[in-house]
């Protein structure tokens, strides 16, 4: 072969068998590939069309991508830090309980809308725990998986699947913001728990195939899966029950803290409303 030329198929044919490359295999190779990205495509156009921010990228294997990133070039711990920054000195008035909180919430809000498009709309769980990010200017979008096949099985399997590797996402996560500010797990896991079930509630407003008694079902596995405490369960309300702003699905038994902020107020499912309610230490 003359250089700068590339094999012909019929060469490569050959190439393969002085290897010991049963014939077919490079062809079953290329299909399963591309069924391999054809799978994540699709999981990233339900979730962009879910929440347009929640974009998807497809990365090698090989090619390890840090956890948080932004366009300066700079360490995930610096981007972490960048994040923590931006909402000390959006809000200062808010205290220190309020920024370690919504960056902490910053840091996971995607990991959690992406397993339920990934369980309730493509029925297959994506390496979450690998799960990269980007930011900008104290907001985290965009995301990267590598190419790896995803689970698929009933839904319990998916929860399961999706719980481990949300928990694994999740502490490294935990790590990183923690370079930044002294962060503890009895202040991050109630915010998680939250979390999750205030997208669980949505999942039947998402995915009309999906009903309100299915999730509620489904919320102690989720709990169990993620590691969570199961005390949150008590603010979810029954399906039957009427849903709006004063009535909202899933009531947070921990503070997030908007209120803090000077143009901040109580939001609609705040435990404050009801009387009660933590997070002002972190």
């Amino acid at each position: 072969m003359r250089p700068g030329t590339r094999p012909g198929p019929f060469q490569r044919m050959g190439e393969e068998r002085a290897r010991g490359v049963p014939r077919g295999l490079g062809r079953e190779k290329a299909d399963a590939e591309r069924a391999l990205v054809s799978d994540h495509q699709a999981l990233f156009a339900a979730a962009a069309s879910l929440i347009p921010s929640l974009k998807g990228n497809l990365v090698a294997v090989g090619d390890v991508r840090p956890p948080l990133t932004d366009t300066s070039g700079a360490t995930s711990a610096e981007v972490a830090a960048a994040l923590h920054a931006h909402w000390q000195q959006a809000h200062p008035e808010a205290g220190p309980a309020y920024w370690l909180t919504r960056s902490w919430g910053m840091l996971c809000w995607q990991s959690i809308y992406l397993a339920m498009v990934a369980v309730y709309r493509h029925q297959a769980v994506p390496a979450l725990d690998r799960l990269g990010q980007g930011h900008e200017a104290g907001v985290v979008s965009g995301f990267t998986l590598p190419a790896e096949p995803m689970i698929r099985g009933e839904v319990g399997v998916l929860i399961k699947t999706a719980g481990e590797r949300l928990q694994a996402h999740w502490q490294g996560q935990f790590t990183l913001l923690g370079t930044v500010q002294r962060l503890r797990p009895g202040f991050v896991r109630p915010l998680l728990a939250d979390d999750l079930l205030a997208a669980l509630v949505r999942v039947p407003d998402f995915f009309g195939e999906v009903s309100r008694e299915e999730v509620r079902a489904h919320a102690p596995l989720w709990l169990e899966s993620c590691g969570l405490p199961s005390a949150h369960l008590t603010g979810w309300r029954e399906a039957g029950l009427p849903r709006d702003e004063a009535f909202p699905g899933y009531v947070r038994q921990r503070c997030c803290l908007h209120y803090k902020r000077r143009d901040g107020e109580l939001c609609g499912n705040c435990p404050r409303r009801l009387g009660g309610a933590r997070g002002d230490e972190c």
